[in-house]
């Protein structure tokens, strides 16, 4: 096995990752696969290493009309032949069901996969990384409730929607990977934890699908992003202003998404003062609800001064977060008097946006990203990384440090060239 391939196989990120992944050779022999392919796929490692990519995942031979082999060989050849990333778009690819009491039987499967070239040092093309999303809950209950219009489904949603899709995937993966199952404890209001209800998912898989609708409907070069906050202000009674902030331990921080110019007045005035509900919430990780702005009581006397002065009455800060990280805030202004309590459904939101920040870090993040100073830019590559790969900030600043040394990089270039690249082929 060629230095590149076993050195990514074997490296702390490709094992540890809630995402999966599969290593394979210029002869589509498979030379690696972590333990988020396992999971998704069922399969174990002895069966998979080693073995040639088409018999260990051969075509569905019950579906006359699959494509799966087809398409993922087209793709995968023109990876090796040009050196160039593929992502295939929404793909049906079943596998075979490790599970089933006779062999011969497979399970129906919607995948969303992005094929990326491996190099050696002298930019030679040695293999492939694998990645897929398994999307199959969410494309066909939406599919089948009208959720994508049948010539979406026959070919591939739109971008938009396919992100929301992407999303929704990103969210039940990380919500199994803190060891809780896909009906596992989400806030059902303001400030509450518990077991969700049978009611509560309902309401939660409602907002999926208008979120989804709203990213369909969305103008081009909006994003998911800025769906998920007009949808927050549309559905979250007391929500005049929905705002999605990135993050960094620099002075410089990325509104992602923001509904009004009020809106974006109102955050920014917490960079100005230094304090506010969106700093106190990144900064604590736990959400920050104040339902009545104008107290004398107030721990940022001068951002409530300037905030009131606008017209803000209460705001909701909740730390959009992973297991090892916290990368940004979604916080919600009410304009005018303030209210009796948080909107319900706001933390619901906040994990929806959450999901959507980890499927949309290789676009609005990226891009807004780039124009940071240089620890603005590490600070940012980091935390993608840590979110991207669901490792600690320290582990993805030291594997930023060791990789720049290796290609001869300044921390702050190498950080950019992470930024400029979709944050899960980094690793390699």
């Amino acid at each position: 096995m060629h230095d590149a391939l076993r050195a990514t196989s074997e490296s702390l990120v490709f094992k540890v990752t809630t995402a999966p992944y599969l290593l394979l050779d210029t002869d589509f022999y498979i030379r690696g696969v972590n333990p988020a392919y396992l999971r998704a796929t069922g399969r174990s490692h002895e069966e998979l290493i080693g073995a040639f990519l088409f018999d260990a995942f051969p075509d569905n031979p019950g579906d006359t009309g699959s494509t799966g082999v087809r398409n993922l060989s087209a793709s995968l050849e023109s990876v090796m032949r040009r050196g160039t990333a593929h992502d295939m778009g929404i793909q049906r690819y079943d596998i075979p069901d490790s599970q089933a009491p006779a062999p011969g039987v497979f399970r129906v499967k919607a995948w969303s996969p992005v094929n990326s070239p491996l190099v050696d040092a002298d930019g030679r093309v040695v293999g492939a990384l694998h990645h897929v999303e398994d999307i199959t809950t969410v494309y066909e209950s939406l599919r089948h409730a009208g959720g994508i219009r049948a010539t979406e489904s026959a070919g591939q949603p739109a971008p938009l929607l396919r992100g929301a899709l992407l999303a929704l995937a990103f969210h039940q993966r990380a919500l199994q990977a803190t060891g809780r199952a896909k009906s596992a404890d989400l806030p059902t209001g303001a400030g509450g934890t518990g077991g969700m209800s049978a009611a509560g998912l309902a309401r939660r898989d409602t907002l999926w699908h208008r979120i989804t609708h709203a990213a369909r409907q969305s103008l081009p070069g909006s994003g998911c992003l800025a769906a998920v906050c007009g949808c927050a202000v549309r559905e979250l009674p007391g929500a005049d202003a929905a705002v999605i902030t990135l993050h960094g331990s620099g002075s410089h921080n990325v509104q992602l998404a923001v509904t009004s110019s009020w809106g974006q007045q109102a955050e920014e005035l917490q960079w100005i003062t230094g304090s506010g509900p969106s700093l106190a919430a990144f900064a604590t990780g736990e959400p920050v609800l104040v339902p009545v702005l104008d107290q004398l009581s107030s721990s940022w006397p001068l951002f409530t001064d300037a905030a009131c002065r606008i017209g803000v009455g209460a705001a909701f800060a909740y730390p959009l977060s992973t297991p090892t990280t916290t990368v940004g805030t979604l916080t919600l202004y009410h304009r005018g008097r303030g209210l009796t309590q948080p909107p319900a459904d706001a933390e619901v939101f906040a994990q929806i946006a959450t999901a959507v920040l980890l499927a949309d870090l290789g676009g609005d993040i990226s891009e807004q990203a780039r124009s940071t100073a240089d620890q603005d830019d590490i600070s940012t590559a980091v935390t993608i990384l840590a979110v991207a790969q669901q490792i600690s900030t320290n582990d993805a600043l030291a594997w930023l440090r060791t990789t720049a040394r290796a290609k001869a990089m300044s921390l702050a270039d190498f950080a950019r060239e992470v930024l400029a690249r979709r944050p899960p082929s980094a690793p390699h």
